[in-house]
């Protein structure tokens, strides 16, 4: 079930972002994501407009987003990748946008691969501030091939 986050939420969130950045940005130190679980707890996630996927009263991914059609993060548990709630997560959120934008690094080859599948187009390149990471900036708009096996109104 996907559903709208809550307050109780956050520190669940928090610690499923830690161990699904530890392992999906493995270029990046350890040190670097264990600084900013605080930040993402306290501030970033009371200030986006975040959506988890929950199963069994456990919550198993989540997506956020920031000025309604920025996708700040989508997660999954490592334990729970590879099981479409990825997928299902990014179908609901687009099913209710009309278009949305993402960063990824580009050495981060699952998540590119995961969004460019999802007809994301990589619109411009850059360099993470804080990291020296080269990252993409991504696009997705509806009308564009949307990656999900359901075609939605408006996508070609």
């Amino acid at each position: 079930m996907i559903r709208k986050s809550t307050d109780q939420d956050y520190q669940k969130l928090a610690d499923l972002w830690l161990e699904a950045s530890r392992q999906g940005h493995y270029f990046i130190s350890s040190e670097h994501w264990e600084k900013l679980a605080d930040k993402i707890w306290k501030h970033y996630l009371p200030l986006s407009n975040t959506f988890v996927f929950e199963d069994k009263h456990k919550i198993k991914g989540f997506i956020s987003l920031l000025d309604n059609n920025y996708i700040g993060a989508l997660f999954v548990h490592p334990q729970y990748q590879r099981q479409k709630i990825g997928t299902k997560l990014l179908c609901y959120i687009r099913r209710r946008r009309p278009n949305m934008q993402l960063k990824v690094f580009i050495r981060n080859a699952n998540a590119l691969t995961f969004y460019q599948k999802h007809g994301f187009k990589a619109v411009a390149e850059g360099t993470d501030e804080e990291t020296g990471e080269a990252e993409l900036l991504m696009a997705w708009a509806q009308g564009c091939f949307s990656g999900c096996k359901k075609v939605f109104a408006g996508d070609s």
